[in-house]
């Protein structure tokens, strides 16, 4: 009979929709699932029965009268979607962001995809989802290298590793060496040269024209200046013979500027009427004019002179620890010492006497006249560390390109320091973090950072063609495709979030809108087998 057809729709429509409501129901379930993907439910008519002519006329709109047969599931698919991330303070708790799967293994070989992250360290220190499958990737070999894009393997750390001590082959120093450092001694006289008009005598003004010039000086007359040596070990004597009138006080600078003993030891200049005296060596000084004797007719009254500018030796001392082969600590010193305007000198020594066998000490810190070095930007250090250490060598590196510090002589505040040193004493593992390229980075007791492992992310060509195996894991067909290894660092849509879990896609508001109008339409399949009956009652009845 033709109403067997609406029941067989009905039929069909209940099932569908039991089937869809079936889905929506496990979506709901699932609504806090770590990394679960919701799935939902497509469609599709069945054949259709022609009803009518098979073929219309030259002019008719349809080629024929069909009635369909019901409605089928077509597919049901998963969303694969981003979930929403949660924070969870935990550092084994991984998210995935973009594309891509975290891969476990369950020790039979078989590999399965995960989007679930809730991972943790078992007692052996391997890396394991909630049911102990391992998770894959990529661990470093003995020498710290790891070599993504090869055979994965499970994860592991080992916990009570020990990390050999490293020796100190560099130690790196920057900042500013005040340009002032050191001084020079100055010596001034106490009263200014000044002429009998009571002016400022100048380099013009004639010796016999001063007021300081008591009795004129004549001819094979001989001024005597008596100067303290710089070491302070004795005293010399720069002479000028008064042997022509009309001699300045120009003259008679360039006279004493000119003797030999005293250019060695320091220089002299007018300023402002006074005589200025600065020692020729940088630092502590005894550079001094004690006297000006004359000998012959002229008498000159002595101004005085008094020591302005202490002559000082400064330096900046810098420290810093380096390590020798066994990884005990030995404090060097470091003493750099302004010997001249632009020149520095250093000494290096060890506070508990360790012995420097090579570069004990050099000449060679060289700066231009804008406060840059121009001379070698390391010098080498050797010395014997004792204690069955073999020698330590290492170079000391004024700046370091990579971190951009330089070493600079500005007129400014000494900051000159170590910045670092690459040596290091035995550590043990005390921390460990996931960045977002997966690498398991481990923190060492002496400081250092490793990298131990990293952690592969697993794709497919076609995710929709994954076969769910529950607990949030998937297997590939050959529908998906093969599953291609690579690394979060590698995907550029992909990175990985640490003490994060990706949360279900579900949408209770849409799941519960769905869940509506299938209710609806499941009532409406039903109502349509209710009145296909009535009206095969209808015509069982017409025989009566």
């Amino acid at each position: 009979m033709a109403l067997m057809k609406s029941l067989n729709s009905g039929i069909s429509g209940l099932r569908a929709f039991q089937t869809k409501m079936d889905v929506i129901g496990n979506n709901i379930a699932n609504v806090d699932t770590t990394g679960f993907k919701s799935s939902r439910v497509s469609f599709s008519e069945m054949l259709n029965q022609q009803v009518g002519s098979a073929q219309g006329s030259q002019d008719s709109p349809q080629s024929g009268s069909q009635v369909g047969l019901g409605v089928r599931i077509a597919a049901v698919q998963r969303d694969f979607g981003q979930g929403g991330l949660e924070r969870t303070g935990r550092p084994t708790d991984l998210a995935l962001e973009g594309e891509g799967f975290f891969m476990v293994d369950d020790g039979g070989g078989q590999s399965m995809l995960t989007r679930a992250g809730n991972f943790a360290f078992n007692n052996t220190g391997s890396f394991t989802d909630q049911a102990g499958r391992a998770v894959q990737g990529f661990n470093a070999d003995a020498n710290g290298n790891i070599l993504a894009g090869g055979a994965t393997e499970g994860i592991r750390v080992d916990f009570e590793s020990i990390l050999n001590p490293v020796i100190t082959e560099n130690v790196f120093v920057g900042g500013n060496l005040n340009a002032d450092t050191s001084s020079f001694q100055m010596v001034q006289s106490q009263t200014a040269l000044t002429t009998k008009d009571g002016d400022i005598a100048d380099g013009a003004t004639e010796l016999n024209d001063l007021m300081q010039t008591a009795v004129d000086f004549g001819a094979g007359d001989v001024i005597d200046f008596e100067f303290m040596s710089n070491d302070g070990t004795g005293t010399y004597n720069v002479l000028h013979n008064y042997d022509t009138d009309g001699t300045t006080v120009g003259e008679l600078i360039n006279s004493i500027s000119g003797d030999g003993t005293f250019g060695n030891e320091g220089s002299v200049e007018l300023v402002d009427g006074m005589l200025v005296l600065r020692s020729n060596v940088m630092g502590e000084s005894d550079f001094n004019l004690n006297e000006i004797a004359v000998t012959g007719a002229g008498e000159f009254t002595n101004p005085g002179f008094q020591v302005t500018q202490q002559g000082v030796t400064g330096n900046q001392t810098l420290s810093t620890t380096v390590y020798d082969s066994l990884g005990r600590e030995h404090t060097v010193l470091v003493t750099l010492t302004q010997d001249d305007e632009n020149s520095w000198s250093y000494e290096t020594s060890f506070l508990d006497g360790e012995e420097v066998t090579a570069g004990g000490s050099g000449t060679d810190l060289e700066f231009d006249e804008n406060g840059n070095l121009i001379s070698a930007n390391s010098f080498t250090v050797e010395f014997d560390p004792g204690n069955g250490a073999e020698p330590v060598t290492f170079d000391v590196n004024l700046g370091d390109t990579d971190s951009g510090t330089r070493m600079s002589q500005f007129a400014g505040a000494n900051s000159a320091k170590v910045t670092s040193q690459d040596g290091s004493p035995e550590g043990r593992l005390v921390d460990f973090d996931i960045d977002g390229d997966g690498f398991v980075n481990g923190t060492y007791s002496n400081g250092r950072n490793v990298q131990l492992a990293q952690i592969a992310v697993a794709n497919v060509p076609n995710s929709d063609g994954l076969t769910t195996k529950g607990n949030g894991l998937y297997t590939e067909t050959v529908a998906s495709g093969e599953i291609s290894i690579d690394t979060a660092a590698n995907l550029s849509a992909t990175s990985m979030a640490e003490s994060t879990l990706e949360g279900s896609n579900v949408d209770l508001a849409k799941e519960f809108t769905d869940m509506i109008t299938s209710q609806r339409a499941y009532q409406s399949n039903a109502r349509v087998i209710t009145t296909a009956d009535e009206l095969l009652t209808e015509a069982v009845n017409l025989k009566r």
